[in-house]
């Protein structure tokens, strides 16, 4: 489960790392701030993957804008009162699912984990279950499915959209239509054959037909980045 280890020279690593706190800083919105009465008003509830490589920026600018909640494998249930936070008292209008290719979580909760740490275990068991229900869902077996990564991370987000539906708060909020959940897949490996990076939206509370999502014209341009996996 481990990813090779890449060493760093540490006294480097710190002397690389002051010119980004320096202009962090400097750069620091503060009339901004202000304007906000140095409280937070973010737009969206963004819980997506703790995978270095898949970054909140993808949304632009994130301070005072994004509320981030990041755990292996993007659960819901891992992460519930912090991402209910967002919700249910910050009020952001959108909720953001982000799941991404070859994640390294759901490779290893469709691997034996046994040895690993109590914590992790836990929490892959999380991962391991979204996978399952998810597999149940569209009629699959798990067993099968694992060879085929990108295909879990989308049924991963499908099972997240569900079980934050299935909440009796965001279900409220989303009939209300005071709030819209998306699913998104960030393609880090050029899977749908687009380029490395894209983002799709695949979910869009609870819709996953492709031309469905198209023919919305609520939610921007989330509508043009509509596709899934077959």
């Amino acid at each position: 489960m481990s990813h090779e280890p890449v060493k760093f020279d540490l006294p480097t690593l710190f002397q690389e790392l002051e010119p980004s706190l320096a202009a962090f800083e400097k750069n620091f919105p503060l009339a901004e701030f202000a304007q906000a009465n140095y409280q937070q008003h973010p737009f969206a509830t963004l819980l997506t993957c703790c995978d270095s490589r898949v970054s909140p920026n993808m949304l632009g600018d994130t301070f005072n804008r994004v509320f981030c909640v990041e755990n292996i494998g993007n659960q819901f249930r891992n992460s519930e009162g912090s991402v209910l936070y967002g919700l249910l008292h910050l009020h952001t209008p959108l909720m953001l699912v982000a799941g991404h290719s070859e994640c390294g979580a759901i490779k290893a909760a469709v691997s034996d984990y046994a040895a690993e740490p109590d914590a992790l275990i836990k929490e892959l068991n999380t991962v391991k279950d979204s996978l399952q229900q998810g597999c149940t869902a569209s009629k699959i077996d798990l067993a099968a499915a694992s060879s085929d990564q990108a295909q879990l991370a989308q049924l991963n987000v499908d099972t997240q959209v569900e079980i934050l539906l299935k909440h009796p708060d965001v279900r409220q909020l989303v009939d209300k239509q005071e709030l819209v959940v998306i699913g998104l897949l960030v393609d880090l490996h050029n899977v749908f054959g687009e380029g490395y990076g894209r983002v799709y939206t695949v979910n869009v509370n609870g819709v996953k037909d492709v031309d469905a999502i198209k023919a919305k014209d609520d939610i921007g341009g989330f509508t043009a980045r509509a596709r899934r996996l077959p």
